[in-house]
């Protein structure tokens, strides 16, 4: 069975994905495993794939995707591995320019992220290591504070109404519409955010 990308899928147990991971040459295959939805019960897929970030180093990128309940999440992992040094990446974003939303940014298990302007911070247990954009990560956390905001509006209808306006100003800078800034700041030193125009790091 191939891939849209053209790798061979292959259902392996765990023995194997850990034999990708320690590859040292060539092109890793990508590894169906059948795993258990923690939201329906039934077996899903996770794809295990290791891949090299340009000017970073390799990861290990894991997706599940359940076809009973449409449950899909994505992780990225570091086996564990703690560099020698922090890391700390500061992005300032001017309005009307989102192709600097579209950086790609790694952020591991032990990294904050803060947003100065908006006086906001996500911690490092509110969302797990992750592959995405500038623009993807602000989405996530606006869609995980929408998704409690009317339980919110039963409870506390005053916090409700501070975080829906909280929640437009989060949107306008994940859309561009305003201008931020974006820190990360991973003390473990396993994070990193793109920067497309050197072609290195920021």
């Amino acid at each position: 069975m191939e891939s849209s990308s053209g790798k061979r899928d292959e259902i392996v147990d765990v023995g194997s994905v850990v034999e990708a991971v320690t590859a040292e040459e060539g092109d890793a295959p990508l590894y169906n495993v059948e795993s258990l939805c923690m939201r329906c019960g039934e077996n899903g897929i996770t794809r295990f794939l290791l891949t090299l970030i340009p000017h970073f180093r390799k990861i290990l990128l894991s997706a599940f995707d359940c076809p009973h309940c449409g449950e899909r999440n994505n992780e990225v992992q570091f086996a564990g591995e703690i560099q020698p040094r922090g890391c700390c990446y500061t992005l300032q974003i001017p309005a009307g320019n989102p192709k600097m939303l579209d950086r790609q940014v790694v952020k591991s298990e032990s990294a904050t992220i803060k947003i100065p302007e908006l006086d906001f911070e996500i911690p490092p247990e509110a969302q797990r290591g992750s592959l995405s954009t500038v623009e993807g990560i602000l989405m996530r956390a606006a869609d995980e504070l929408q998704a409690l905001q009317e339980e919110r509006r039963k409870v506390s209808p005053e916090t409700a109404e501070a975080i829906d306006q909280f929640l437009v100003k989060l949107r306008a800078c994940a859309t561009g519409e305003s201008a931020f800034t974006f820190i990360l700041d991973d003390p473990a030193g396993n994070s990193f955010v793109e920067n497309p125009q050197l072609g290195a790091s920021i």
